[in-house]
Formats: structure tokens, sequence, C-alpha cells
């Protein structure tokens, strides 16, 4: 993305994070869904899809600009949520969802996106490891907000966390051929002592 030619620009980030167990209530059943925020005022269609609009009450901490794929941790705070949106959280599996975030510049005078190549920039790609829920609660009015903190690892972290191969026991040899029984024996012999090289 080549800005050399502004003098002054704007930045915003867009985060879409996609639920494929999502429910509003206890009692729905689970569907599928894209949650969309921006750290916009306003709600804003970026590549087709319409992000809400959140301003200050999201942040995300700062990653660092590499050349090469790194791994990384990276949180998404979001305030401000109200009680009945607490449901959506603890019932909809969000651990484990693919996020994305992307960077877009705009023009500051007039609010529209900057057309040049690479506009909006993919900034982060990874999945949601953990999460964590805060109360904020308000005496005076009886009233209480709360923080979501969505706790990301990148696509990386992911897959150099992974684990691939088999197991050598009857379990995993079966899962591909159900009747070989080459392992089977494996379980017994597995903290027996051999002396190799002794006479019988």
């Amino acid at each position: 993305m080549n800005l050399s030619s502004y003098t002054s620009i704007q930045s915003n980030l867009f985060v879409r994070i996609q639920v494929d167990y999502y429910k509003l209530n206890p009692g729905d059943s689970p569907t599928s869904t894209v949650l969309r925020f921006s750290d916009l005022k306003n709600p804003y269609t970026l590549n087709g899809e319409t992000y809400s609009g959140v301003g200050a009450l999201m942040s995300i901490t700062e990653t660092a600009s590499e050349l090469r794929t790194s791994s990384g941790e990276l949180s998404i705070v979001l305030s401000g949520i109200p009680n009945n949106s607490i449901y959506e959280i603890v019932n909809s599996r969000i651990k484990g969802c693919p996020v994305t975030i992307y960077r877009a510049v705009f023009d500051p005078n007039t609010g529209a996106l900057i057309s040049i190549a690479g506009n909006p920039a993919v900034r982060y790609r990874g999945f949601v490891n953990n999460y964590s829920l805060q109360e904020e609660y308000d005496i005076d009015t009886r009233t209480a907000s709360n923080t979501i903190v969505l706790v990301c690892n990148s696509s990386v972290d992911v897959l150099q966390n992974k684990v691939t191969g088999r197991k050598t026991n009857p379990t995993s040899q079966k899962r591909f051929y159900s009747t070989d029984l080459s392992m089977d024996r494996v379980p017994t012999l597995e903290n027996a002592t051999f002396d190799f090289g002794v006479p019988k």
C-alpha cells in the first residue's frame, strides 16, 4: 500500500469472527454466523460485509510489522456489553473460531475509503484461543456493563502446536484398518523388560 502522495490519512480496524456454533438465547438451536465490528462510530460496509461501529469501545493490542509470517498473540477488548448480550457469549462456542482483522485507510477530510491497491489490508489472521468476561457494576445507577477480552493466537501458533502422525496403539491402528491385529500386543509390551543377549 503506497501512501506517499497523501499528507494525512485515517486508519481504522475491522474485526471479522466466524462463529460456527452461535446461540442468541439458551434455548435456541445453534447456527453459523459472522460477527463483524470496527472502531468506527457508525456501521460501515467493507468488502460487501457490514461492520457494526463500536468506536472507542473496541481496542486491539499492538502487533509487530514483519516481512515474514511469525507467531504472536493478540487481544481484542470489547467494552460496554449489556447484560442481555452475555447469553450470546456464554452459549456460543467462540473458542477456536477464526479471526481476521483488516486495516482500512480513509481520507480524513471526506471519510471515503482511499482507492489504492492493498486497501484494506489484512493486519492479522488467527484463532480465538481463550476469552474472559469482566463485569463493571455501578452502585448508584444499579446497572452493569461487561467487557470481553478475546485472546487470539496467530495461524502460525496453531500450526506449530498441531500434532500429526499416528500412534502405535491398537485404537489408532483400527481407526484406519479395523481388522488388523498387528498392534494388539503393544499395551502388554509397553512396560516389559527385555534382556537382550541373555540366554533363556
